[in-house]
């Protein structure tokens, strides 16, 4: 989907679950009472178990994406990763602004096929503006229609930079990731049945 600030990955690594939970513990701020102060640089603030972690980026050096979420898969020395990076916590908030956007598009485009509005019929309009002057371009230069056009290229703009941003980030990520969990990404299909 184009715009879409969300991508799921695999990672595979031959270190135990245990170990996955430590080396994510030394670059990560947890949220949890069971923090361990370790002389290690943080690039993230979150919440790291033996069956998932959920990560959110603070660091001021790497450009990583913004959420990481991830279940941890796998028994003994074969533990697969399925990963999550999105440009937002919560996909709520992505389709929330999309469907805001469409909705104020489609009010827009209503309302600027509308009659011009504060006439009782359209020849008052034509007497004050003459035969020359759009309806159109009337409707689009009321107050209630540069507001909906500031809402509308508000939140496309917003959107159009969290995904730049994101597209960026995730190589980035995967590649700390991989060296950190000395682990390598492999595609959907390469991980058990069992476990995707």
């Amino acid at each position: 989907m184009i715009g879409y600030p969300f991508q799921s990955f695999y990672l595979k690594t031959q270190i135990t679950r245990q170990e996955v939970c430590e080396k994510i513990t030394l670059f990560t701020f947890l949220s949890d009472e069971n923090y361990k102060n370790t002389p290690s640089e943080k690039h993230f603030y979150g919440a790291v178990s033996p069956v998932d972690f959920e990560l959110e980026n603070i660091s001021k050096k790497h450009a990583f994406s913004n959420f990481t979420r991830g279940k941890i898969l796998g028994a003994d020395r074969e533990i697969y990763i399925k990963l999550r990076l999105g440009s937002w916590q919560n996909q709520r908030v992505y389709f929330l602004l999309l469907a805001t956007l469409f909705t104020t598009l489609g009010f827009f485009i209503y309302y600027l096929l509308q009659p011009p509005q504060g006439f009782n019929n359209p020849a008052e309009f034509y007497q004050l503006y003459g035969y020359g002057k759009s309806e159109f371009i009337y409707n689009l230069t009321t107050p209630i229609s540069l507001i909906m056009l500031a809402l509308i290229a508000t939140i496309s703009t917003s959107i159009t930079l969290k995904y730049k941003n994101f597209q960026s980030s995730v190589q980035p990520t995967l590649n700390f990731l991989n060296q950190e969990l000395d682990s390598t990404t492999i595609t959907k299909f390469e991980v058990p049945v069992l476990f995707r």
